[in-house]
C-alpha cells in the first residue's frame, strides 16, 4: 500500500464524515498517513541512515530526524508532523466534546479542518523535500 493512499482516505473521511466519530478518524488516517510517507521520503534521501528502533517511539525519533537536518523545509515537516500527532492523539483519546486544542474549544469538524490545513502543509513540504509519492510498500526501516 502507498501511504498517501491512507492520506486521502482521511481527506475522504473529512470532507463526507457526517459523525464526529468519522471526522476524529479523519484525523488520525492524515496523521498516520503522512508519517508512513514522511519515514519513506527520509531514508529515500538517507539511504544509510541508521533504522527507527522500537515501533511504539518511531514517531518521535522520525520527528527527531527530520530535526535534525536542521533545514527550513525539515523543520517545518517535523512541526507539522508534531502538529498532526497531537491531534490524532487528542482524537483518539480525549472523547469529551468539545474537545480541548491549544487552550480553547474545538468541534470534531473545526479539529477536522485544521489537521487538513496542517496536512496540506506537510505535503507541500515533503514535496520540496524530496519530490515524488512514496512507492507501493515503500522502505522505512523500523528494528
Amino acid at each position: 500500500m502507498k501511504p498517501l493512499d491512507v492520506y486521502r482516505l482521511g481527506v475522504r473521511l473529512a470532507r463526507v464524515g457526517s459523525t464526529e466519530a468519522e471526522q476524529r478518524a479523519a484525523v488520525g488516517r492524515l496523521y498516520y498517513g503522512l508519517h508512513h510517507e514522511a519515514c519513506c521520503r527520509y531514508f529515500r534521501v538517507n539511504p544509510n541512515a541508521q533504522p527507527l528502533f522500537g515501533r511504539r517511539s518511531r514517531h518521535v525519533q522520525l520527528i527527531s530526524r527530520y530535526d535534525a537536518l536542521n533545514t527550513v523545509t525539515a523543520r517545518r515537516i517535523r512541526s507539522g508532523l508534531k502538529q498532526l500527532s497531537r491531534m490524532r492523539n487528542i482524537s483518539d483519546y480525549e472523547l469529551a466534546s468539545p474537545i480541548q486544542y491549544q487552550n480553547r474549544h474545538w468541534s470534531a469538524a473545526q479539529l477536522v479542518s485544521r489537521a487538513i490545513t496542517v496536512a496540506e502543509s506537510v505535503l507541500d513540504e515533503l514535496e520540496a523535500f524530496s519530490p515524488g509519492e512514496a512507492k507501493d510498500g515503500c522502505y522505512c526501516p523500523v528494528v
